[in-house]
């Protein structure tokens, strides 16, 4: 009887814990159909995943009744709800309405642009820095600094020093950086990455987004799709003195935080 009642103890826990994992869907508001790698995450909190490719998600909310949840993508407004209210409405599918951003309009005199690599554009195997996991939502980059105003960001690159053994899919975001962290979202475009397995450089064009910064700019990798390996590793070099330390939050809606250690071989081909 000792031991039946054991057994239930340990069990119980568990199923506690389980149902206090959230699954739910987002969809278009307009076309009812499946929207994939929507950020859902606690703000501030390193809480969060992004849907996958049917819109599914699943989120452990316990402890969560006061904190603010947020589903957010490019192409559609965001939406908030406090955790309490959304469990207990049972919101097991979301809608997001379709909005439309504009890039601001970029007025060019006749100079004569130059074409240059800005950022870090180490290649070495020998020092590494990027996901040691596969958390949905955990993205890391680096400020970029620029050389005059408008810049035209032409072609985004990174050197793999450890090839995967297979796929992997990212996001590539560029923000605006206000108090030397990233803020606000500088396209108007989701831009994905798929990395091949056995591939060591990661090159992506960017002229169809027509992306022109005014100022410094941060550019972070995201990972947005579950694989089966684990993490991948980018170059990185010493960040003397705090420049080009690599920034990091672990889901999509946490605080970011900022390493001085090393710095991430970020690079964008641009013209200026």
């Amino acid at each position: 009887m000792k031991r039946i009642l054991f057994v239930a103890l340990l069990i119980l826990p568990s199923l506690f814990a389980n149902a206090q994992v959230f699954e739910g869907l987002v969809k278009d508001a307009k076309t009812n159909l499946p929207i994939p790698y929507v950020n859902v995450g606690i703000i501030g909190k390193s809480v969060g995943t992004v849907t996958d490719t049917a819109g599914r998600y699943k989120l452990n909310l316990a402890g969560h009744d006061a904190d603010t949840l947020k589903l957010s993508i490019i192409g559609y407004a965001p939406v908030t709800y406090k955790v309490a209210l959304f469990v207990s409405d049972t919101h097991k599918t979301v809608l997001l309405q379709p909005s439309t951003t504009q890039l601001k309009e970029v007025r060019v005199s006749n100079r004569k642009w130059k074409e240059g690599i800005l950022g870090n554009d180490s290649r070495s195997d020998n020092s590494n820095v990027g996901f040691s996991d596969n958390i949905l939502g955990h993205e890391i980059g680096s400020v970029i600094k620029i050389k005059k105003s408008p810049t035209f960001l032409k072609k985004f690159n990174v050197h793999i020093t450890n090839a995967p053994l297979y796929p992997v899919k990212l996001r590539i975001n560029f923000y605006t950086v206000k108090q030397g962290m990233p803020d606000q979202l500088l396209q108007n475009q989701n831009i994905y990455i798929d990395v091949l397995p056995g591939q060591k450089d990661i090159q992506v064009d960017l002229q169809p987004y027509s992306i022109y910064v005014d100022d410094n700019f941060f550019a972070g990798l995201e990972w947005v799709a579950n694989s089966k390996g684990r993490g991948l590793m980018f170059s990185a070099y010493l960040s003397i003195f705090g420049s080009g330390a690599v920034i990091t939050r672990e889901t999509s809606q946490a605080t970011w935080e900022k390493v001085n250690i090393a710095g991430i071989a970020f690079n964008v081909l641009a013209e200026y």
